[in-house]
């Protein structure tokens, strides 16, 4: 007998048994799914977090207070700590522009260097304003490109209406590329507008964020300690150095969660084609001694219900696989928005791209047979070690 007609024994009488042999598959399937999808969502994090230090400057350190503002004597103050090169105050507010007969809803944000809260400002024209207090703006994709037909140019002016009451023409310096930033989020519904201009028209009672560049990143720790001392819990303290151990404890709570379903779910699968592989062992015991009788082999009875254990495996595998793979595609399109700042809630973001490499998907389908092997190698045994009299005998 051939490799085909015990391949053929094997699905047989897999199929036999559909209801158990479809329980094992769906078992293997969501056990496989969560280990594959762990794997994408890691790589995804690790190839965000290092874009992340790319695009910022790793000696920025975020200041800001979560119930509330920071004042300007608190900026004053920091502008005079030993190690701080620069001092950005930023500066929140939400209006609307109006173009073509559209009314967008904007986020207004007032700073003096965009560079500090985007890293690299990738524009698709123009150019940044200069940090004075006038009516300039840069602006986000979606207002410069509202409708197919329309694009708003370097040197046009935008009429922005703050929900306060205040309203102000402003002079378009340039056009932002879609961007992703990690303080706040999506830029494309974004206006970048001066400083000065922004305490003008919002008038709030402090800062929304201020972002502090140390020297040199030797001096980023010892600035951060001296600061969360200063002002304990009042204001919370944020360093690119702190958002990587974040991603980090964030992924492995994660990853610890999703493992502990999958192994779950991976036990239950080997117990149930254990269980079914079994159960055919002993409801084909006369099959098994006329197998032997017609020639058979002990190794291809042991081939033909080890094979059956496989089977499951691997189809639930490749099931699994499937499902990673259409979760990992509609991620990759919208991608995770995730919070991961301070324990407290810091506003820095990163934007996540699960990724399935060709070593994942290899790993994920070897994990599926080695479930299969392992689970149907006792009944697979059982079955091979039965001998001709005793398997004709039973009933």
């Amino acid at each position: 007998m051939n490799i085909l007609d015990i391949l053929w024994l094997a699905y047989k009488g897999l199929m036999a048994r559909r209801t158990l042999a479809f329980i094992s598959v769906f078992a293997i399937m969501v056990g496989i799914t969560s280990v594959s999808f762990i794997q994408a969502f890691s790589q995804g994090v690790e190839n965000s977090v290092l874009s992340t230090l790319f695009q910022l400057n790793p000696t920025n350190i975020y200041v800001f207070n979560e119930l509330g503002f920071v004042s300007p004597t608190d900026v004053s103050y920091m502008e005079t700590l030993p190690g701080i090169s620069a001092v950005y105050p930023v500066i929140e507010a939400h209006g609307v522009v109006q173009i073509g007969g559209r009314v967008i809803n904007v986020l207004v944000v007032g700073v003096n260097n965009i560079s500090a809260i985007l890293g690299k400002v990738s524009l698709e024209s123009g150019t940044v304003y200069p940090p004075i207090t006038a009516p300039f703006a840069v602006i986000g994709h979606d207002i410069g490109n509202p409708e197919p037909n329309i694009s708003i140019q370097p040197g046009s002016t935008l009429i922005l209406k703050l929900y306060n009451g205040n309203s102000v023409p402003l002079t378009v310096y340039g056009v932002l590329q879609p961007t992703e930033s990690v303080v706040i989020g999506d830029t494309s519904d974004v206006v970048f507008i001066p400083l000065g201009e922004a305490k003008a028209l919002i008038n709030p009672p402090g800062y929304f964020l201020v972002i502090l560049q140390a020297d040199s990143i030797n001096d980023v720790s010892t600035i951060s300690t001296l600061l969360n001392y200063i002002y304990g819990n009042s204001l919370t303290v944020t360093t690119i150095q702190q958002t990587i151990s974040s991603v980090k404890l964030i992924l492995a709570g994660f990853s610890f969660m999703v493992i502990t379903i999958g192994s779950i779910s991976l036990f239950v699968g080997a117990m149930g084609i254990m269980g079914i592989t079994l159960a055919r062992v002993y409801q084909r015991t006369r099959e098994i001694g006329i197998m032997k009788t017609l020639g058979l082999t002990t190794k291809q009875v042991l081939l033909v219900f080890l094979l059956e254990a496989i089977m499951v495996g691997v189809i639930g595998g490749i099931i699994g696989l499937i499902l990673t793979f259409l979760g990992t595609y509609y991620l990759d399109r919208v991608g995770i928005t995730m919070n991961v700042g301070s324990s407290g809630g810091s506003p820095l973001i990163l934007k996540i791209y699960p990724s399935l490499s060709t070593i994942d998907v290899i790993t994920a389908l070897i994990i599926a047979i080695i479930t299969g092997v392992i689970a149907g190698i006792y009944p697979a045994l059982k079955a091979a070690k039965l001998t001709v009299i005793e398997a004709i005998r039973r009933d």
